[in-house]
């Protein structure tokens, strides 16, 4: 019987979504800071707020949504 290759990290296998993933995140954060440039236009409080909010979903939803799949607790102790 073959026994499958075991992965050195969580993430080996999985290029594609990795980068998509990745450029997804860096274009909210890249929005962020675009947001808050935004303020001579749309004035200090809206800009702060869209780009505080683009922010904290650029640094969240890699941290908390997605997440890390080696969180389980191990079964084998």
């Amino acid at each position: 019987m073959a026994t499958p290759k075991q992965r050195s990290h969580s993430g080996e296998g999985h290029l594609v979504s990795n980068i998509v993933i990745f450029v997804l995140m860096m274009v909210l954060f890249l929005g962020a800071i675009v947001a808050f440039g935004f303020e001579p236009q749309i004035g200090a409080i809206p800009a702060f707020a869209i780009g505080l909010t683009l922010f904290a979903l650029a640094f969240f939803i890699p941290q908390q949504i997605i997440g890390r799949s080696d969180s389980h607790k191990d079964l084998a102790s």
